[in-house]
């Protein structure tokens, strides 16, 4: 028996118990509140099991510590049940558009949704998928990447457990096996749910758009940031910027990658960096030397690096980086996205460039996104001025502007999410965080409305917002 043919019946032998498992709860959960105590169940199984999880990832991936991986899925779990507690997700639920007199809407689930891993991310990504599917009735299938297969798998276990204890089907989760874990499996699990969502690579996500089936991916990450010409407090935030950018050893697409300086204050920027724990490297030949490390022979990124210290990583090379500092520090003037080193790195390196002119900035940016990649992902601004904001927001092609904040967003009110939405710019079908109400279907229930509007031929001249119906 050939590879694809085996992973094609085993993935059909979960797709089987899947669908089964979804019909099962569509039919007999149909209040919110039976609803959302499977959803809490999904994210309670972490709290149970963050020691054996984080252990488990860290030790898989040998990315980050387990600190930190805790930190991160306990806080995927907490925030996205804080997010979908409550909400209608069932029956009739709100009709968002005022347009539509009297028509109702009803919430219905896709059904079997695929979901395929990142290496970067095995334990949250199952967490945050899962919940969201699940609250809206529906089921997933979680293909692991061959990286961090146990870990996916071992998290998938707790949470079915955590399923089984409060009666709800275990099968709404179920995961390729690591022995099983294969492009071949992943592939037919693609082609055979009804959607996927796809968090990771450019190649996984292109998968995920070109199986004929509705798909949900990522963009890369390339995130800039602009630091103002007055903005107050240079320390706080180049604080803020090396503590997000070296979380998890800068593995997260939502760090930091370019810092763009006005030119006057670039002394007064390095010795805030320095403070904060970003080491400068400033030897051309040293420059190069790490530059071939990263990217060797302006290629693709050597995983060898991702995830890595930066002592382990300059070690590579032979420079020697001191232990107290956490990222490393590079300039980069080459504004016209031709040098490698303005790509994303999933490591804890920093770049900066000066600027003269704000408009300046905004336009290393832009190109900086267009060309090296990052359209769509986020940016952020350190600024104290709303028409400064307004002219790097409206010029910057992301989904995601934060103000006063690290890439990654802090204490905003966007919904959490664990796949990043980066629209057409990013090549995804969606420009924001992914959430529960990007995976159900909708009924729209219609009556007769008898004071409707009709066109009149006047209405070429009028420009105003058409009322849908006559008072």
């Amino acid at each position: 028996m050939s590879e694809n043919v085996a992973a094609y019946e085993y993935v059909q032998g979960l797709f089987k118990r899947s669908r089964a498992a979804q019909r099962k709860f569509e039919r007999e959960y149909t209040t919110q509140r039976a609803i959302d105590e499977v959803v809490r169940a999904v994210g309670m199984a972490v709290l149970k099991h963050q020691d054996e999880i984080a252990g488990l990832a860290v030790s898989e991936s040998h990315m980050g510590t387990v600190e930190e991986e805790k930190h991160k899925f306990m806080n995927i779990a907490s925030a996205n049940w804080n997010f979908l507690r409550g909400k209608p997700s069932v029956g009739e639920v709100p009709n968002i558009r005022p347009d539509e007199p009297g028509v109702r809407v009803l919430a219905k689930p896709l059904g079997v949704i695929g979901c395929v891993m990142p290496s970067t991310n095995p334990t949250g990504t199952v967490i945050g998928n899962g919940m969201a599917a699940i609250k809206a009735r529906n089921s997933v299938i979680i293909a692991p990447h061959p990286m961090t297969a146990h870990t996916s798998y071992e998290m998938s276990n707790y949470i079915r457990a955590s399923l089984k204890e409060i009666g709800a089907p275990e099968d709404l989760v179920l995961c390729i096996e690591p022995e099983m874990c294969s492009i071949e499996a992943t592939d037919a699990m693609l082609h055979v749910c009804d959607a996927n969502i796809g968090t990771g690579g450019p190649g996984m996500v292109k998968a995920v758009y070109s199986c004929g089936k509705p798909g949900f991916g990522v963009g890369q990450g390339n995130c800039q940031v602009l630091l103002d010409e007055d903005f107050p407090d240079m320390q706080s935030a180049c604080t803020a910027i090396v503590a997000n950018r070296t979380f998890q050893n800068g593995v997260p697409c939502t760090s930091e990658q370019t810092v763009h300086v006005p030119a006057p204050r670039e002394d007064e920027f390095l010795k805030a960096m320095d403070t904060a724990g970003a080491y400068l490297i400033s030897d051309p030949g040293e420059i190069a030397k790490l530059k071939e490390l990263i990217f060797p022979d302006g290629g693709p990124i050597n995983r060898k690096i991702v995830g890595r210290p930066i002592q382990m990583i300059a070690a590579m090379v032979d420079i020697a980086v001191p232990d107290d500092y956490k990222a490393i520090l590079i300039k980069n003037q080459v504004t016209d996205g031709t040098d490698v080193l303005g790509q994303e790195i999933l490591a804890p390196f920093l770049r900066y460039t000066t600027y003269e002119d704000f408009e300046d900035a905004i336009e290393t940016a832009v190109t900086n996104l267009e060309v090296q990649g990052g359209a769509g992902h986020s940016s952020s601004i350190w600024s104290i001025h709303p028409e400064r904001i307004d002219q790097a927001a409206l010029r910057i092609p992301v989904g995601r502007f934060h103000v006063n904040q690290p890439t990654v967003g802090y204490e905003n009110g966007l919904p959490t999410t664990v796949t990043i939405g980066c629209g057409a710019w990013g090549g995804n079908s969606v420009c924001e965080n992914l959430q529960y109400y990007h995976l159900m279907d909708f009924t729209r229930v219609t009556v007769s409305v008898p004071n409707l509007r009709h066109f009149a031929p006047s209405d070429w001249d009028r420009f105003d917002i058409c009322k849908a119906t006559v008072d």
